[in-house]
């Protein structure tokens, strides 16, 4: 995580930060990313507004489920595009790569 959360500012490529994720689910089960925290190297927390969530989909990797998101996202100033993923199994989200 260290090596791509830099002085606070997300750099492009692959990765996997684990996060904390508020999101909203409606009556069908749909989720829709709201806003993340994630740690830097620090140890400062940083709160990320996600402004467009560009697509949705299912990956299966090895057995192993996954709901995919691309979203537009916004920390201060900046704006990146990322991918997202929340696995079933254990409920958990993590930023897959930066687009």
């Amino acid at each position: 995580m260290e090596e791509r959360v830099q002085a606070g500012t997300l750099i492009d490529g692959p990765t996997n930060i684990p996060i904390q994720m508020m999101s909203l689910t409606d009556r069908d089960g749909r989720i829709t990313p709201q806003w993340f925290r994630l740690e830097t190297e620090n140890h400062e927390i940083l709160m990320c507004r996600i402004e467009q969530v560009v697509s949705r989909g299912e990956k299966k990797y090895v057995g192993v489920r996954e709901k995919q998101f691309v979203c537009k996202i916004r920390m201060g100033e900046i704006c990146k595009t990322l991918e997202m993923r929340y696995s079933v199994e254990s409920q958990k989200w993590r930023i897959f790569q930066f687009l």
